[in-house]
């Protein structure tokens, strides 16, 4: 990937992408908006001096592009199956909150959600050791009355997953923590005993006090601590988009093998399990995080290309030419504006849901193991300050009274953008297989 910084990004022919981000550079550096822009200005800069045809109706165009890719937007999406995916469990979420919040007023839309790593990375030793503590505790209390059902062992913990979440977020409503607490710690117990196969309260007594000694003395996790992260993860993702109301069975944990394969590796298990669903819910949109080898977890590099790989083979079998495909970053890379051809506006109320859903709902986040080497402190804020910094970009092409003199109120409320580069199965084939031979290059 060429960084777009250097000279040699604008070497080779020329296209519209390169004369958005040359303008735009200029803009910054000489901090003027492109309508206070001159002819002198464009022909003294080395980048603006490469245009071809080099006039102030350059400047034109790249402002018109830029109201173009703003008012796509804020275009609503109706009547569509959306199948959103992530590389990790919130990776969905900071990357497309505001977006998605907008698709899933809409009754006739059909919003998936699929994840497909099991993300217990993420989870450390302390914290699962903590949550099992605090299980036992709610247990010996009498505060989990769920085990008190005669078929609770034998098959009752496989049910009202949903009442849960409800319970839990109930009492976000109600800014009860410990009744919080409890929900997440009902959910605990479900999964460890279907883990683990426990047969009384008196074996989860015995199971969790050994595995509290193992977590608190750094022991190797078994598969199954392993699982049992990976399970706290997918609770974490459940509740936030339950905050809109998603059911379970729109929540596609597919857990796959990606931590544990080669670098490039696209693995024949991976990419039929992704095609298998793709024919089963028959999207009309996909989202996919766009992210280079090198750029942040490698593991999103796979994903995009087993999800690659996936359409391709769909493609071969179904009509795909109105398949919209909605690439997207997050907290670990951006893209230039000129790289991005949709803008989402972001408000303040907009920030403030997407905020307090990600301190609600990602207990094993808000101070994260693996932050960003940029920025220390919870992921929702730095892809808060991402879009601000977005926003302030494309005030230099539009002008702030652009935004707030606007006669459409999302505009008017706008204080954040969030970028996305929406494809055809074309492009995005064509996206990854560029990728790919950079890095065989």
């Amino acid at each position: 990937m060429f960084n777009k910084t250097n000279p040699e990004y604008f070497d080779g022919p020329w296209n519209f992408e390169k004369t958005e981000h040359a303008i735009l550079g200029l803009c910054k550096i000489l901090d003027r908006y492109a309508h206070k822009l001159t002819l002198e200005d464009l022909k003294n800069d080395p980048r603006c001096a490469r245009i071809p045809n080099l006039s102030l109706d350059t400047v034109q165009q790249v402002i018109d592009e830029t109201e173009s890719k703003l008012r796509r937007g804020i275009k609503t999406l109706d009547h569509e199956v959306i199948y959103h995916t992530g590389p990790h469990h919130d990776d969905i979420m900071l990357g497309l909150m505001p977006f998605i919040n907008r698709q899933m007023r809409s009754p006739h839309n059909q919003v998936h959600f699929a994840i497909m790593t099991s993300g217990y990375h993420s989870v450390t030793d302390a914290f699962l050791s903590e949550a099992l503590s605090d299980t036992l505790r709610y247990l010996h209390e009498g505060r989990i009355q769920m085990v008190d059902y005669p078929d609770f062992f034998e098959k009752g913990f496989r049910f009202k997953q949903e009442k849960d979440i409800h319970h839990y977020l109930d009492n976000v409503a109600r800014k009860n923590p410990d009744e919080m607490r409890r929900g997440f710690c009902h959910r605990i117990l479900r999964d460890a005993v279907g883990l683990w196969q426990l047969k009384s309260v008196e074996e989860v007594e015995d199971r969790f006090q050994i595995e509290i000694a193992n977590l608190r003395d750094g022991k190797p996790n078994s598969h199954e601590l392993q699982q049992l992260k990976g399970e706290v993860r997918e609770f974490e993702e459940e509740l936030v988009w339950a905050y809109a109301g998603t059911a379970l069975d729109h929540i596609h944990h597919l857990r796959l093998g990606l931590y544990d394969q080669g670098s490039h590796l696209v693995h024949e298990h991976d990419v039929h399990a992704i095609l298998n669903q793709l024919r089963e819910l028959n999207p009309t949109t996909i989202t996919v995080a766009i992210d280079y080898e090198g750029l942040g977890p490698n593991t999103h590099y796979k994903v995009m290309q087993t999800i690659a790989e996936a359409v391709r083979r769909w493609d071969e079998e179904a009509d795909l030419s109105e398949l919209k495909i909605f690439g997207y970053r997050n907290v670990w890379s951006t893209f230039h504006p000129s790289e991005a051809n949709v803008y989402i506006p972001v408000s303040l109320n907009a920030m403030a849901v997407f905020e307090k859903a990600f301190k609600d709902s990602y207990l094993t986040q808000v101070k994260a193991e693996f932050p960003n080497p940029d920025f220390d402190g919870p992921f929702s804020e730095l892809a808060e300050q991402i879009w601000v910094k977005q926003y302030k970009d494309i005030q230099f092409i539009l002008g702030k009274d652009f935004f707030y003199e606007n006669v459409h109120p999302l505009i008017r409320a706008t204080h954040g953008l969030l970028f996305l580069k929406r494809m055809t199965v074309k492009e995005f084939l064509d996206l990854a297989e560029g990728m790919k031979r950079k890095i065989n290059v």
